[in-house]
C-alpha cells in the first residue's frame, strides 16, 4: 500500500475584473430575471416581478424561464440578458 501527500500550498490566480458599474437608481432601468421555475417559488416569484414593474417601473424586462430546474440558464440566453439589461435578479438555482 502506498500514500501519496500532495502540497496544499497553491499559487493564487489573480483575475482582471472590469470595475463595477454602480447603478445609482433602479427605477426605470433595463431588468432581466432569471427563474427556475421551482413550484415552491411560483407565487414568490410573480409576486416578486410584479411589484418590481410596479414600484420601478423598468424600461424593459428580459426574462429567462428556465425549462429545466437543475441545469442552468442556456449560455446564449445568459449572454443576451447582460447585454439587454441594467441589472438582474436571479431566483434560488438559476
Amino acid at each position: 500500500m502506498s500514500i501519496e501527500l500532495f502540497d496544499p500550498v497553491g499559487e493564487v490566480e489573480v483575475v482582471q475584473r472590469q470595475a463595477v458599474r454602480a447603478l445609482q437608481s433602479l427605477k426605470g432601468k433595463r431588468v432581466g430575471c432569471i427563474f427556475n421555475q421551482h413550484v415552491s417559488a411560483l407565487a414568490f416569484w410573480k409576486a416578486l416581478e410584479s411589484e418590481i414593474e410596479k414600484t420601478l417601473q423598468p424600461a424593459s424586462v428580459f426574462r429567462i424561464y428556465k425549462a429545466n430546474t437543475w441545469a442552468p440558464a442556456p449560455r446564449a440566453e445568459a449572454n443576451r440578458l447582460l447585454e439587454a439589461t441594467d441589472y438582474a435578479l436571479v431566483g434560488v438555482g438559476a
